[in-house]
């Protein structure tokens, strides 16, 4: 059993979002990460999960979701899963940063964002091909820019 406490957790901030892990692979047995996700980006890249499902839940802010060659407005109280393999981004519409609960399942990607942090962000935007060899060795697929940015 694990008991998180407001503001607490480990932090990650990566690619325009700060994630406050609430449960990690080792308090999950492995089945998912559960994050309170603070998204600043102004979009993230096209992508897609090779091996796992991602699920979020806005808690405030609004985003438009790419899914499915559509945008989706997802504000507070919205919920959205993202199957595996599917090609998905998000936008933020909102001038404040996006708060959502964020679930991957199972777990893993955790590991994708620290080694970015560890790699540093600026060296992997700096050169995007770099980037993309560290997502796909984490069970990403970048497949190009935000399609409506």
């Amino acid at each position: 059993m694990a008991v998180v406490g407001p503001g607490q957790g480990a932090r990650i901030t990566a690619l325009g979002s700060t994630y406050t892990t609430k449960a990690d692979a080792a308090t999950t047995r492995g089945a998912y990460w559960l994050v309170e996700e603070e998204f600043r980006a102004a979009a993230t890249p096209l992508h897609a999960h090779v091996t796992a499902d991602e699920a979020f839940y806005v808690l405030s802010g609004r985003a438009a979701v790419w899914l499915d060659d559509d945008e989706h407005e997802a504000g507070p109280g919205a919920f959205v899963l993202v199957h595996r393999g599917r090609p998905h981004a998000l936008r933020r519409l909102s001038d404040e940063p996006v708060r959502m609960l964020t679930l991957v399942s199972p777990a893993g990607m955790e590991q994708f964002f620290q080694a970015v942090a560890a790699v540093g962000e600026e060296a992997l935007l700096t050169h995007p091909d770099r980037l993309v060899t560290l997502a796909a060795e984490h069970g990403t697929e970048i497949l190009g820019p935000h399609p409506g940015a």
